[in-house]
C-alpha cells in the first residue's frame, strides 16, 4: 500500500515487525538493514541525494515514523496484529492504551474484569487515531526512575537520581518546560516554511504564464511574418523558411530555460512540502522526549531552506519581427528580416519610410501592447517585493525587541544566580562543604568536612575509653557498659560508619596531646590513625601491618633511634619522618593531623596541620570495599595520649590549607 512510508535507499515499505526506521539529517527515513550494511559507512538518500557519513553522524530511531507505521498497520492491516497480552497467537481486536498491548477478544473480557485493569482505556481498531503516549521513558542507568528532567549543559534527558549524582551542578529544567519550548520552535519553523511557499508558488505561476505568453508571441509573430511575406512570396519563400527556423529555435531555447527554472522551483517546493508534512506528523505522533531529540534535525533543515534567497518573479523576454528597410527589400531579400529578443529597441528595427500607414499602425499597436504587458508584470513584481521587504522589516523589529528582552533577562538571571551562589556557598561552609577552587564548580573540587564520630560501643575498654570531653584516651575504662561487638585486639576504636562513596574529597582532623612519663627504649606505638576494610578492624593491635589498610603511626623505633612518624600502605612502610617528638621524660606536645580520602582519584593524603605541610600522598588506593576510619592510642604505662576528633564546621579551612590539598590531589 502506497500509504506506508518507504526506505529512502532500498525503497522497501516499512512494516510493524520489520527493520526499524532511522532518521537521516534530511528528515527522510532509512531502514536498519541499509544502515548496518552501508558500504564504507556512507549512505546517500535517494530522495534528495544528500550523503551521510555514519562514522561522523549517529542516527537515531525515527520514533515519529514508527508510530505512523503502527497506526497505518492498525488502519489498513489489522489482520496482521496478534494478541500480545498472553502471546497466545489469537487475532487482536483492540489496543490497551495504558498497557500499550494488543488485546484479543478473550483477553479483552479478562482485562475488563480484573480490578487492576478494569479502568484501562481499550480502543477498537476502527476508533483509533494518532495519539501521544503518556507512559514515561525510564533511565537506562537507574532502571525504575522516569526521565522527566532535561540537562541543558549535557543536552540530555535525566532522572531524579542522575540530577543528584552526576548532574548536581548543571542547569536542569523539567521535561514539560523544554518540550513546550521545542513545540513553539517547531510551530515557528512551520509558519516560516509556509511563508516560503507563497513566493515559490507565485514564481511557478509567473513561469507558466511566461510560457503561455511566449506561445502567444510566437503565434502573433508567425502571423505577422506570413502577412509581410505574402506580397513578396516569390522572392521571400526561402528567407521566410530561414526566419521561421530562427523563430522556432529561439522559442525552443526560451521555453527550455523556462521549463528548467520551473522544474527547479517545483523540486524546492516539494522538498519544503516534505518538511512541513514531517512536522505535521511530529505534532501527531511525537512524545515530549521525541520533540527534544528532533529539534536539532528540523531546526537545521529549516534554517537551510530559510537562508536560501526567495525566487524573484521571472520576466519572460519577448520577441519582435524586424521589418526594417522594406523599401529596399527586393534588392536585399537574401538578408531581409531577423528574429530578435524583446530587449532590442523596436524602433531600431523598424523602417517607417518604407512601411505603409496600415503596417506602421499595426506595428505601433503591437509594440504598445507588449510594453503595457511588460510594465504590468514589472509593477506586480515590484509590489510583491515591496510587500516582502515590509514583512521582513516588521520581523526584524520583532526579533530586535525579543533579543533586547532576552539580554535584559539574562543579565538579571546572571545577577540573581551570582547572589544565590554566594548564599549557597556560605551555607555550604557552615555545613562543612568547601570549594577547593572558587572558579571550578564541580564535584571533583568540592571538599566535604564529614561528620565522623567515635564508635563508643566498639571501643576496646581494656586499653582505652572515651572520656567526658569526648576524647579517646589510652586508659582502660573504670566501668564496663554492657554490649557485644567491642574490639578485642585493636587498641582504640573505629568510626560509627564506613566512609561514604561521595565521589569527591572527604576531610577530617585529629588533635593529639601526648605526654611521655619516661623515655621509650623499645619499639613502642604512641598513636595511629588511618583506614582499613571491615575484616581488618580487629585482627591486630594496629592496622598498619594489614592488607586493605592505609595508616599514619607515631612510634619509637629502635632502628631509627627516636620517635618518628611512619606512613604505611597495605602493611608496608612508605615514608618515615624523624624527630616527631623528643624522647625525654616529662615532654608534652600537641600533634595536629589532617586526613583526605578521595575515592574518585583513589588517593589518601596525610597532612601535618600544625606544620602546614603534606606528609604523604598514597596513590591507587583500593576503595572497592568500604573503608573504616580507625583511631588507636597505646602504652598507657609509658605515656598519656588524648585524641580529639575535629570534624564538620569545627575545622578551620583556610585558603592555604585548600591550596595544599589541591596540590596533593593533582
Amino acid at each position: 500500500m502506497d500509504t506506508f512510508p518507504k526506505c529512502s535507499l532500498c525503497q522497501q515499505q516499512f512494516t510493524l515487525k520489520g527493520p526499524s526506521p532511522y532518521l537521516l539529517p534530511c528528515l527522510h527515513a532509512v531502514c536498519e538493514t541499509c544502515v548496518t550494511s552501508a558500504a564504507g559507512g556512507v549512505i546517500s538518500c535517494s530522495t534528495c541525494q544528500r550523503g551521510v557519513n555514519l562514522t561522523d553522524t549517529r542516527l537515531q530511531k525515527d520514533a515519529v515514523r514508527q508510530k505512523e507505521i503502527f497506526h497505518l498497520t492498525v488502519k489498513h492491516r489489522p489482520t496482521e496484529l496478534l494478541c500480545t497480552n498472553e502471546d497466545d497467537g489469537n487475532q487482536a481486536v483492540c489496543w490497551c492504551q495504558d498497557c500499550e498491548e494488543f488485546i484479543c477478544e478473550y483477553c479483552q473480557n479478562m482485562h475488563s474484569s480484573f480490578k487492576l485493569t478494569k479502568n484501562h482505556v481499550l480502543q477498537n481498531f476502527g476508533d483509533m487515531g494518532p495519539t501521544v503516549s503518556n507512559i514515561p521513558s525510564y533511565c537506562s542507568i537507574h532502571k525504575h526512575h522516569p526521565l522527566y528532567l532535561f540537562d541543558k549543559s549535557c543536552k540530555k534527558l535525566i532522572c531524579a537520581r542522575c540530577r543528584i549524582e552526576d548532574h548536581a551542578d548543571h542547569e536542569v529544567v523539567e521535561l514539560d518546560v523544554v518540550a513546550d519550548i521545542v513545540t513553539k520552535q517547531l510551530d515557528h519553523h512551520k509558519n516560516e516554511l509556509s511563508k516560503l511557499q507563497a513566493p515559490q508558488q507565485s514564481h511557478m505561476q509567473s513561469l507558466r504564464q511566461g510560457s503561455e505568453f511566449t506561445d502567444k508571441t510566437h503565434n502573433t509573430l508567425k502571423e505577422s511574418i506570413g502577412h509581410t511575406f505574402q506580397s513578396l512570396r516569390s522572392q521571400l519563400d526561402q528567407r521566410q523558411k530561414e526566419l521561421l527556423i530562427d523563430l522556432e529555435s529561439q522559442t525552443k531555447e526560451t521555453k527550455s530555460t523556462l521549463y528548467a527554472r520551473l522544474n527547479t522551483c517545483e523540486e524546492e517546493w516539494k522538498t519544503c512540502t516534505g518538511v512541513l508534512d514531517y512536522i505535521a506528523k511530529v505534532f501527531l505522533y511525537a512524545s515530549k522526549s521525541d520533540l527534544v531529540e528532533l529539534e536539532s534535525y528540523v531546526g537545521d533543515i529549516t534554517r537551510n531552506y530559510l537562508e536560501t534567497p526567495a525566487p524573484q518573479t521571472h520576466v519572460v523576454p519577448s520577441a519582435v519581427f524586424n521589418t526594417n528597410s522594406l523599401s529596399t527589400l527586393k534588392s536585399t531579400i537574401s538578408v531581409f528580416g531577423a528574429i530578435l529578443p524583446r530587449e532590442v529597441d523596436v524602433e531600431s528595427v523598424k523602417d517607417k519610410d518604407t512601411q505603409t500607414d496600415d503596417d506602421f499602425m499595426a506595428d505601433l499597436e503591437m509594440k504598445h501592447k507588449m510594453d503595457l504587458t511588460e510594465l504590468k508584470t514589472k509593477i506586480a513584481s515590484d509590489e510583491k517585493h515591496i510587500e516582502t521587504l515590509k514583512t521582513l522589516t516588521d520581523k526584524l523589529n520583532v526579533e530586535i525587541r525579543s533579543l533586547k528582552s532576552r539580554i535584559e533577562e539574562k543579565e538579571t538571571t546572571e545577577k540573581t544566580a551570582s547572589n544565590i551562589r554566594d548564599v549557597l556557598l556560605g551555607v555550604a561552609r557552615e555545613c562543612g562543604v568547601h570549594l577547593l577552587k572558587s572558579e571550578v564548580v564541580d564535584r571533583s573540587m568540592v571538599l566535604k568536612c564529614i561528620h565522623l564520630k567515635y564508635d563508643k560501643d566498639r571501643v576496646n575498654l581494656d586499653k582505652a575509653h572515651i572520656n567526658t570531653e569526648g576524647d579517646l584516651v589510652n586508659r582502660k575504662s573504670d566501668t564496663r557498659p554492657a554490649g557485644e561487638g567491642r574490639l578485642k585486639k585493636y587498641e582504640g576504636t573505629c568510626s560509627t560508619a564506613p566512609l561514604p562513596r561521595a565521589g569527591c574529597p572527604q576531610y577530617w582532623e585529629v588533635v593529639n596531646r601526648v605526654s611521655l612519663e619516661k623515655p621509650l627504649t623499645r619499639d613502642s606505638l604512641i598513636l595511629e590513625l588511618g583506614m582499613c576494610g571491615e575484616e581488618q578492624r580487629d585482627v591486630c593491635h594496629c592496622i598498619g601491618g594489614e592488607p586493605s589498610s592505609c595508616s599514619m603511626q607515631v612510634a619509637h623505633y629502635t632502628t631509627h633511634g627516636g620517635i618518628c612518624s611512619m606512613i604505611l600502605k597495605e602493611g608496608k612502610p612508605v615514608l618515615c619522618l624523624p624527630d616527631t617528638l623528643p624522647n625525654t621524660a616529662g615532654v608534652s606536645r600537641t600533634l595536629h593531623y589532617g586526613v583526605v580520602c578521595d575515592d574518585a582519584r583513589k588517593k589518601i593524603v596525610f597532612m601535618d596541620v600544625k606544620e602546614n605541610k603534606v606528609m604523604s600522598t598514597l596513590d591507587n588506593v583500593d576503595s572497592s570495599q568500604p573503608l573504616w576510619p580507625m583511631f588507636g592510642v597505646y602504652n598507657s604505662h609509658l605515656l598519656a595520649v588524648s585524641m580529639t576528633l575535629v570534624v564538620g564546621s569545627d575545622i578551620n579551612m583556610t585558603e592555604e590549607k585548600k591550596a595544599m590539598i589541591v596540590k596533593a590531589l593533582s
